[in-house]
Formats: C-alpha cells, structure tokens, sequence
C-alpha cells in the first residue's frame, strides 16, 4: 500500500477478512486490524509525513498455529522497544490524547518483532504475530 491515510480502511478491511478467514472471531479480527492499523499509521505519520506515495509492504504468513502480518518499509528507523510501557492510570489523569499506538499492538498481538534496516537488508520491518486459538 502507499504511505497515504486513505488507504489504511481497506487495509483494516483487507487485515481483518484475512484473520478472520484463518480462523479468528470477529472482535479478534477487528483487534489484529487495529494494530496493524497503528503500526501504519505510526509509520505515515513519523517516517513519510510530507510523501503520501511511499510504499508500505504488507506479508500475512499464517499456518495453522499463527497469523503473523509484517509490515516493510523504508523509512526512518523506529525501534518501538525503546517506548516504554504505558501507564494507563498516569494517562487517564493527564487527559492525554493519543500515543498509544505501541501499547494497543503490544496489548493485541502475542509477540511485536522489530527489525531495523541493515547493509544486508534495505528495509526496516515490523513482525505482528497473533497465535491461533
């Protein structure tokens, strides 16, 4: 897909169809596509916030145990294991808006992998995996 956010709604719809046909229930589904959703649009955001024709490569690899989504890209190297863990409460005082992207991918997916571009390989990558019930 390109770096635009008018594509991240047939990206949800494409992401949850695809869950929800290896096997997740509806709520699950619409989960997986809302951190993949985050992720997307972290990356529109931070990384090609002034090219909206940037591609953003999405895989699904599933088998009968896991639904993994990863998402490429060549922007700005973003390692989000260096956010740390939200402290909900502390946000919900603060009346904060926004930023909970990592926290709802980590809440949602089984495991976030992230893997920064190297000389070997010229892409950064985000791995979402999901394990099947």
């Amino acid at each position: 897909m390109k770096s635009d956010y008018s594509r991240l709604e047939e990206m949800r719809t494409v992401i949850r169809m695809s869950a929800e046909s290896h096997g997740f229930a509806n709520d699950a589904a619409s989960q997986i596509a809302l951190a993949v959703d985050e992720a997307c649009t972290n990356l529109i955001r931070y990384s090609f916030p002034d090219n909206n024709n940037v591609p953003i490569q999405l895989t699904v690899i599933t088998n009968n145990k896991e639904f993994i989504i990863e998402i490429a890209d060549n922007g700005q190297p973003f390692n989000p294991d260096l956010v740390p863990p939200v402290d909900l409460e502390q946000y919900r005082k603060e009346y904060k808006k926004g930023g909970l992207g990592i926290h709802i991918m980590r809440s949602v997916m089984d495991d976030v992998v992230y893997k920064p571009a190297t000389g070997k390989k010229h892409h950064n990558t985000l791995r979402l995996k999901k394990y099947l019930a």
